[in-house]
């Protein structure tokens, strides 16, 4: 399921980029929200079909749409006044796709997702009959939320069609008059810069780890503290979630005072040694050191983002694209931590270590960055 999410990510990317610079950032950002409403609405029909196939689609449309969000929405924002505070500006604006992150699991929890579903081996030990009526149930509790985040999507969409963008100072109007550039000369001016590769590797690891770290938190809970149900430890990845929301907020404030190049380092150099703790502890510091981790994930993907698209002028929106390729590492690292599992009996707390050496990549660009004075 991730693999199909972060594919979508992938493909799409670089034709947003395309299409931004044919048209518009408006045009991208509402392009978005047709395809995420489109896929919440395509869960319909899934539901009927009762496929695993079919649900995978929906997904892939969403995804699709989220590209072409991130990839414009992003460097759009950046490119919205001053140069030297763009990172700045892609941090407050992350600050309400955290506050997203925890209505989704909220939403999850409330209305999709109930302490008494049966579980799969449950499923499995009930007469025929009664598992598919209990699946088409828990199916139909699917369909409800979607419907809704679909029908708010696409009255934000009409919202944007009469909304008049401001002017961005990265794409002036005569510039957004010149022909327009093949691909391939624009990627190798970009590859060509040491900073655009090096931070196009750390946003795969940052990526990466996110999504591993996140993915993995309940299972890692239900290890460390024996005992725990799968629907109690979903608060601990809540938690998680609030605190990733409370980061957002301090490193936003914080980039007033500090180089967001040492920010970014500090704050991966800190998960860094969050991880060493929750890898290496056997109580409940270890899940206590994992929460706490999200702290110091919440400035590392808008201040990478941010690093690397500065200064790229005319190839800012594809650079801003390939950053959002970069995504794919979501697929990739979490895969990486469960075969570290499986090849040690299943053991989840030392498939961590993946992460780990992520966040120190991440933070050894941030310094970087720092020496070259960027």
């Amino acid at each position: 399921m991730q693999s199909i999410f972060f594919l979508g990510y992938f493909f799409v990317a670089l034709p947003a980029a395309a299409l931004i610079k044919r048209f518009s950032y408006k045009a991208a950002i509402i392009i978005g929200l047709c395809l995420y409403a489109l896929g919440c609405f395509l869960f319909v029909p899934a539901a009927q079909i009762m496929t695993y196939g079919a649900f995978l689609a929906c997904l892939g449309v969403i995804a699709c749409g989220l590209s072409f969000l991130e990839t414009s929405a992003n460097t759009y924002s950046s490119l919205l006044g001053p140069i030297q505070s763009s990172t700045q500006r892609i941090n407050f604006s992350q600050i309400f796709n955290s506050l997203g992150v925890i209505s989704g699991v909220l939403i999850g929890q409330l209305m999709v997702f109930g302490e008494n579903d049966p579980s799969h081996e449950q499923l499995l030990a009930m007469p025929a009959a009664a598992a598919d009526v209990a699946r088409h149930q828990m199916v139909g509790q699917v369909v409800g939320p979607y419907l809704i985040i679909g029908s708010v999507l696409v009255v934000l969409a009409l919202v944007f069609v009469f909304i008049k963008f401001p002017s961005c100072k990265g794409a002036p109007a005569q510039q957004q008059q010149l022909p327009t550039e093949s691909m391939g000369p624009t990627l190798k001016r970009l590859f060509a810069i040491p900073r655009f590769r090096l931070g196009i590797l750390s946003q795969f690891l940052y990526v990466g780890a996110q999504v591993g770290v996140w993915s993995f938190t309940i299972r890692f809970v239900q290890l460390v503290q024996q005992g725990t149900s799968e629907h109690s430890a979903t608060y601990w990845l809540l938690a998680s979630l609030v605190i990733y929301a409370v980061g957002k907020t301090v490193a936003t404030w914080l980039m007033n005072r500090l180089n967001p190049a040492m920010l970014l380092g500090t704050f991966a150099l800190a998960a860094t040694a969050l991880l060493l703790i929750a890898v290496f502890s056997g109580s409940m510091l270890a899940v206590y050191a994992l929460i706490l981790v999200s702290f110091c994930m919440a400035p590392c993907w808008p201040t990478n983002f941010g690093l690397v698209i500065k200064g790229m002028g005319k190839d800012t929106q594809t650079a801003g694209s390939i950053v959002v390729m970069s995504i794919i590492g979501g697929a990739v690292i979490p895969l990486v931590m469960g075969i570290i599992s499986d090849m040690n009996g299943g053991n989840m707390q030392i498939a961590f270590i993946a992460p780990l050496l992520c966040f120190v990549y991440v933070a050894f660009y941030g310094f970087w960055c720092v020496r070259k004075g960027v």
